[in-house]
């Protein structure tokens, strides 16, 4: 969707909840009320000294905004000024808009840390699996474990900075194939992604994809 027609039927003043990002890496949330000032200019207005100080706030990384009208739509965004405590304003990029978009929304997963283990009774020790990119609808990994199609799965998913959570989920296997003897790639869709949770791995899909960018262009430098 377009982004300047989006805002513009916008509603005067909306409850958000916002990704805050902070220098070092860190993400905090808030709520806020937005309102839509030259689309795509909007400002966040926050419960009074609500922030960090403007100086820890980092305005070369994504903001991420989530509105909820029905349906979650995530606002991309680039903070342009931390004007005090309670008041960004930010320029709107991107509309990610309905479930199955933000679903299929795949960022790299090579630092996540993720654990696995089969359901029901006797389902054995976990196992780890190394990421390989991850969605709300889903994860591909490398495991060392031999797994089946239609398998179901609990799983724990150590999220680095800047979101720093441990989330869980449950998930059951699409396809497997061996790479060599003993490894297999598996991949997986979650059964019960919450609207949190993907929150939460839309902001780290963004963040890496971010840091990525920023690798390449210091090694061309070089």
């Amino acid at each position: 969707m377009d982004v300047n027609d989006y805002l513009s039927n916008f509603p005067e003043k909306i409850p958000v909840a916002v990704n805050v990002p902070i220098r070092g890496g860190e993400v905090q949330k808030y709520s806020a009320i937005a309102l839509v000032t030259d689309p795509p200019e909007v400002e966040l207005y926050f419960d009074p000294n609500a922030l960090p100080d403007p100086g820890r706030i980092d305005t070369e990384a994504d903001c991420l905004v989530f509105v909820e009208t029905g349906e979650i739509v995530t606002l991309i965004s680039s903070i342009e000024e931390a004007a005090g405590r309670d008041l960004l304003r930010i320029t709107v990029h991107n509309v990610i808009q309905h479930e199955e978009k933000r679903e299929f929304f795949r960022g790299p997963a090579g630092r996540l840390s993720l654990s696995c283990r089969r359901k029901g009774p006797g389902g054995g020790k976990p196992f780890a699996g190394k990421g390989v990119n991850i969605s709300c609808g889903g994860v591909l990994m490398m495991v060392y474990q031999q797994v089946q199609k239609k398998e179901k799965l609990a799983m724990e998913i150590r999220v680095p900075e800047p979101v720093s959570k441990t989330l869980e989920a449950d998930a059951v296997v699409l396809r497997i194939n061996q790479v060599r003897k003993g490894f297999f790639s598996v991949a997986v869709r979650f059964t019960n992604m919450d609207s949190e949770t993907c929150d939460d791995i839309m902001a780290f899909c963004f963040a890496e994809q971010r840091r990525m960018l920023r690798e390449q262009v210091l090694t061309r430098d070089l």
